[in-house]
């Protein structure tokens, strides 16, 4: 049963190896995208200060026609972003919240990040490269399984050499008590990775699964209030903050009259410890009445913090290096299990 085990793990390593060195290190960097796509961006004069209204139209201006979404600056970035259709995806504007003054122009794909994004997410093939990389989730789970199973059973093998890398080794022993530990000490985070990456690559199947268990979304009865005549974007927000006090805004689509007459304000909660589904609301921009709400139910909770613990968001600063680590981890074993296969030929062929 054993060897059975250690020719599984050993093969599905070999097979699927380079691209789980590719899914860690694409992932790895992905920790900390934003900052690296915004590295070589200047940094704003100050906190974020003019109107959203105002930070619309300097976009607006700068391409001669208005958005699709703006982003005010957030925990995410410094700038206030506003996003463009466009033939190859989209163009963000970086924008500086306190003058309005364009900090840059970045198509999709217009930084290596967003490469390693489209390769981790759907390895460049649209939504087919999705579901390889959702389903290579769980050839993933079994080597790790498999992985912990041969550590258990190391045969005759050290405790301090199956924990820790040990000075004086040479050949395949040294890789072997280097592919062991490394093993051992990334096991809770890649397993953690892994598991919160399926309800991120499967979201419809999340939803069959939890929604039965999970409360519905509370009802929400949108206030008779007399409209205040046409609002910009700051008179939409403050409408929708009326309406539910303790949500901030997320982003904002603007409002096209005569075909789309509502600004959608996509909200979330002000404050809390945990990762939170988002409230959409739609306010009239010619009456300045709110015309609909959305609020998130269990599903859209759990799903977010599904992918917030993903990306390393939940603990702050020290949750990002474990799952940093993680994926740094699965390049490392990838390697070291190669290496370990080329220096067994000769012995097995003997």
């Amino acid at each position: 049963m054993q060897l059975t085990a250690r020719r599984l793990h050993r093969w599905l390593g070999l097979v699927l190896g380079a691209w789980f060195l590719v899914v860690g290190l694409t992932g790895a960097t992905l920790i900390y995208w934003h900052g690296l796509e915004e590295a070589a961006m200047p940094r704003p004069a100050a906190p974020s200060s003019l109107p959203l209204q105002a930070l619309l139209d300097a976009a607006g201006r700068h391409r001669d026609e208005m958005p699709w979404r703006i982003f005010p600056a957030d925990e995410l970035s410094d700038h206030a972003r506003a996003i463009f259709p466009s033939t190859a995806g989209r163009v963000t504007l970086y924008l500086d919240p306190s003058t309005g003054a364009v900090q840059s122009s970045l198509p999709w794909r217009g930084s290596v990040v967003h490469w390693f994004y489209d390769m981790h997410a759907h390895a460049l093939a649209g939504r087919t490269g999705k579901l390889l990389v959702g389903l290579s989730a769980f050839p993933l789970l079994l080597g790790i399984i498999l992985g912990l199973r041969l550590w258990l059973r190391r045969g005759a093998v050290p405790v301090a050499e199956a924990v820790w890398p040990q000075r004086g080794l040479r050949g395949r022993r040294r890789l072997s008590n280097l592919h062991r530990t490394v093993g051992f000490w990334a096991l809770l985070p890649l397993l953690l990775a892994t598991l919160s990456a399926m309800p991120v690559s499967f979201p419809d199947t999340t939803r069959r699964v939890l929604e039965p268990i999970l409360p519905p979304a509370p009802a929400f009865r949108v206030p008779q209030v007399k409209g205040t005549g046409p609002v910009d974007l700051d008179g939409a927000v403050a409408v929708a903050r009326a309406a539910l006090p303790g949500w901030r805004l997320a982003w904002a689509e603007p409002a096209d009259p005569p075909e789309e007459p509502d600004w959608l304000l996509v909200m979330l909660p002000e404050h809390g410890a945990w990762p939170s589904g988002r409230a959409a609301a739609y306010v009239n921009a010619r009456t300045g009445r709110l015309e609909e709400v959305n609020l998130p139910d269990g599903v859209d909770h759990a799903r977010a913090w599904f992918r917030a613990f993903h990306e390393g968001r939940v603990f702050g600063q020290a949750h990002r290096l474990v799952m940093l680590a993680s994926g740094l981890a699965m390049v490392a074993l990838a390697v070291l299990g190669v290496l370990l296969w080329r220096r067994g030929r000769p012995v097995a062929a003997a």
